[in-house]
């Protein structure tokens, strides 16, 4: 990253690093142990208790996005700080994610391609808005 802002390529460049969910950063049971022999792990998630066994919390995640026009140094969004750590301010949804890394890229979110004769856009039914508030 570094190399590509020295060089003035890093405008032009996009680098996103999400992940598949947010963890939470603390250790449970015994760490001799194996979790699913301190854990009675349900067939079927039927009770509010069980939600975020696995530590996932998919009511907020953080992406690392640089370049391609983005603000430097903004943060967007505020998670709250207590269990189970989800979005208080500036939800940001996937098709929103997705239309703003197609904006950076000088995409419209609305873009679709016909194939057999369907429309497949580039975010869900071409419903993302891209996050202005990202860009400087």
């Amino acid at each position: 990253m570094r190399d590509l802002e020295k060089s003035g390529r890093l405008d032009h460049t996009l680098i996103v690093l999400a992940s598949e969910f947010r963890r939470d950063m603390m250790t449970e049971g015994r760490p001799e142990k194996k979790v699913r022999d301190q854990v009675t792990v349900p067939k079927v998630i039927n009770e509010l208790k069980f939600y975020g066994m696995h530590r996932h919390f998919t009511a907020a995640d953080s992406v690392l996005m640089f370049g391609g026009g983005l603000k430097k140094g903004h943060v967007h969004g505020i998670t709250a700080d207590e269990r189970p750590c989800s979005t208080i301010q500036g939800r940001v949804t996937i098709e929103d994610l997705h239309a703003s890394i197609y904006r950076a890229l000088g995409i419209s979110p609305c873009l679709s391609y016909e194939i057999e004769q369907r429309p497949f856009f580039v975010t869900r039914d071409g419903e993302g808005k891209a996050v202005e508030s990202l860009f400087g």
